[in-house]
């Protein structure tokens, strides 16, 4: 920010001031009639801003005729002739009136320089907008909730992608639908899975009920497996820390011209069930039997919780209990928390990459992926192992024994040769 500074020196031209000085002494004294232009000159000389260097500058002034300038430019010869004869240093000429003015300009601007560095220490630094939603943010994350018995209301919230998209009609039945079974809910993007139940307060707090729903029709269960994305968020569902993860899978029409053979897909869903824990698959005839099947969710929640007479309250991800049946007191993460975590583009571990690299290859399931990253948590200690290995048979058998699932099924030879062959060959 730029500052316009005024500089006046209290004295200017001293040296010419005191000489008017002591003509209009003089003049009054001996009461002349000089001593009204003296008066006025003196005046303005006091007044003028700047240094003058000789009597003809003063002419600019009021009051300052030829014989007055004459007067000074003589007494300002001899003031010099005789400060040359006595080679003292004499009272400033208005040479040194200039270097005096400029030495008051620099001492001025150093203490105004001063004075914006010790604002600029004490004010506060603005922060932008973008700083302020971050703190905002965090503020709300580290505030601690609390509902009581019979405060709060159960609200099911529904994912945009359910409620519009490329077949609108077809996704538009979902509002109607739950509209007609009296369920409240609420359209709202959730960054994982399709449903989830909120427990919400006259204050507007929000707790989420460890319950969620990724709902699939059969034609998208056999695409989402074709490009990878099945496993994927599976992967993303057990890590947004909510213990119950209900698969609603909707028939499509006879289930014919899927892209994939149905036993394929039977198996994919039977997979999910026995080899990942806390995952429940539901059946469904069409969006109807859907929509029905949420609502005696949401009714069976009510009585879970408000029915029972059950306190919340906010915790973190790391103190969620598992299990509510016998307890009054139940924490539940917050909604913001679980929104901002399961973001796609949120901030990810080494580990947590190096699990979704893993679940990119084929036939690796969420399982197989992380047996492999507790045995070898980063890219770099897995090719350090094999680095380590005395030959390359030796490496790409290195993962064939390794123990997966509940089951503790070996991962086998050909998963760990291409493992191995994708992690060490050069693309």
């Amino acid at each position: 920010m730029e500052i316009r500074l005024e500089i006046k020196l209290q004295q200017p031209n001293p040296l010419f001031t005191r000489w008017l000085e002591r003509w209009l002494h003089e003049a009054e004294q001996r009461n002349r009639k000089s001593q009204h232009t003296l008066r006025q000159a003196l005046q303005a000389l006091r007044s003028y801003p700047l240094p003058l260097y000789s009597g003809r500058e003063c002419a600019v002034l009021r009051g300052f005729g030829a014989t007055l300038c004459q007067l000074i430019d003589d007494e300002l010869r001899q003031h010099r002739l005789l400060a040359s004869q006595a080679k003292l240093k004499m009272t400033p000429t208005p040479a040194s009136n200039s270097t005096q003015y400029q030495e008051q300009v620099q001492q001025v601007v150093k203490v105004v320089q001063r004075k914006q560095k010790q604002q600029q220490l004490q004010k506060p630094k603005k922060l932008t907008k973008k700083v302020q939603q971050e703190l905002a943010a965090a503020e709300e994350r580290e505030r601690a909730v609390h509902m009581t018995a019979g405060s709060y209301r159960i609200v099911l919230l529904v994912d945009t992608q359910e409620t519009s998209g490329k077949n609108k009609r077809i996704l538009d039945q979902t509002r109607s639908y739950l509209q007609t079974l009296n369920v409240e809910h609420e359209v709202r993007r959730l960054t994982v899975g399709d449903f989830l139940w909120i427990a919400r307060d006259a204050a507007g707090n929000e707790l989420v009920l460890p319950y969620i729903v990724e709902r699939k029709r059969m034609d998208d269960l056999a695409s989402s497996i074709r490009d990878g994305r099945f496993h994927e968020q599976k992967h993303r569902l057990h890590q947004c820390g909510l213990s119950h993860i209900i698969y609603l899978i909707e028939d499509y029409g006879d289930n014919e011209q899927l892209g994939l053979p149905l036993e394929s897909l039977q198996q994919a869903l039977i997979n999910a069930r026995v080899q990942s824990a806390g995952i429940q698959v539901v059946r469904c005839d069409n969006h109807y039997r859907s929509m029905c099947y949420l609502s005696g969710v949401g009714s069976a929640l009510q009585q879970l919780y408000v029915g029972a007479s059950r306190s919340l309250h906010s915790v973190d991800k790391t103190h969620l209990s598992t299990t509510h049946t016998d307890i009054c007191q139940v924490g539940l993460l917050k909604f913001r928390s679980l929104y901002e975590d399961s973001a796609r583009n949120a901030q990810l571990t080494v580990r947590e990459v190096f699990v979704q690299q893993l679940l990119q290859l084929h036939s690796l399931s969420i399982d197989r992926a992380l047996a492999i990253v507790e045995r070898y948590a980063t890219p770099r200690l897995l090719l350090d192992a094999y680095a380590e290995c005395q030959s390359e048979a030796e490496a790409r058998q290195l993962l064939a024994g390794l123990s997966c699932g509940p089951l503790q099924r070996p991962l086998g030879d050909k998963l760990s040769q291409c493992i191995h062959q994708f992690y060490t060959n050069e693309f």
